[in-house]
């Protein structure tokens, strides 16, 4: 209301646009309280009260809301924030773009390595694409991205997720938040939603049952993200099973 120029909304006011929940780590200088938006060369930035306007030259893929608003993609976005946050942060977001959740997904593993490729170069790059090769398509959820990116750079091996292990006793399948199958070792995350009975009883007989297949199986809570020394402690205990089993 308060300008004639068309607004393109980019960054973190784009993301929440297109549904991204989680929180990034935002360096500082970035007023995550003001609204984002792009253009795309220097005679069009302007100043304007709660709004920071961006100069992004690299080509958008845009949505518009009506004649003079528009959005950039939710892809767009992840890149544009590249310069302003952390690696865990974008990796995070880029797992919410590849999600297993049909509904929320927006696009595939490899249509965004596509996507960040054609943007050439642009700030932030080199993290963008650092976080990518962390990436992992099918993921449900921040704390179990945050958790596998940490246990690969403690340098446990990379991890499947969502892997299916087949109980053939039982004539069940089981999946799994996250698996090294040569080591037969399964971490999950358990969050909220898994805190009411039915749904403890029913982890309780899963695990129990991967126990029973030869697996060995470790938990990670909200507490176990809390801080650097509950989190290497729980990664340390990973890296001594890998380590007992290649010695058997």
């Amino acid at each position: 209301m308060r300008t004639t120029s068309s607004l393109c909304f980019s960054h973190t006011t784009a993301l929440r646009l297109h549904g991204m929940a989680a929180a990034m780590n935002l360096k500082p200088g970035f007023d995550d309280r003001r609204l984002h938006a792009c253009v795309d060369s220097a005679d069009k930035l302007r100043r304007l009260r709660d709004v920071q306007i961006h100069l992004w030259r690299s080509p958008t893929t845009s949505s518009f809301l009506d004649d003079r608003l528009g959005c950039v993609s939710a892809a767009d976005a992840v890149c544009q924030m590249a310069s302003y946050t952390d690696l865990p942060s974008l990796v995070v977001a880029m797992d919410w773009l590849t999600c297993r959740n049909r509904s929320m997904r927006v696009m595939t593993h490899t249509e965004l390595a596509e996507r960040i490729e054609s943007l050439g170069r642009f700030p932030g790059a080199r993290l963008c694409r650092k976080a990518l090769s962390y990436s992992r398509e099918d993921t449900d959820s921040p704390q179990e991205s945050l958790l596998r990116l940490a246990a690969e750079q403690y340098g446990l091996p990379r991890f499947m997720v969502n892997h299916v292990v087949d109980d053939l006793e039982q004539g069940k399948r089981y999946t799994v938040d996250m698996a090294l199958p040569d080591h037969g070792i399964i971490v999950e995350y358990d969050g909220r939603y898994h805190y009411t009975m039915d749904r403890w009883e029913t982890d309780l007989d899963k695990r129990n049952r991967l126990t029973a297949l030869g697996m060995a199986c470790f938990v990670a809570t909200k507490t176990t993200l809390a801080n650097e020394h509950n989190l290497n402690a729980f990664l340390t205990m990973i890296a001594k099973e890998i380590g007992r089993r290649r010695s058997h």
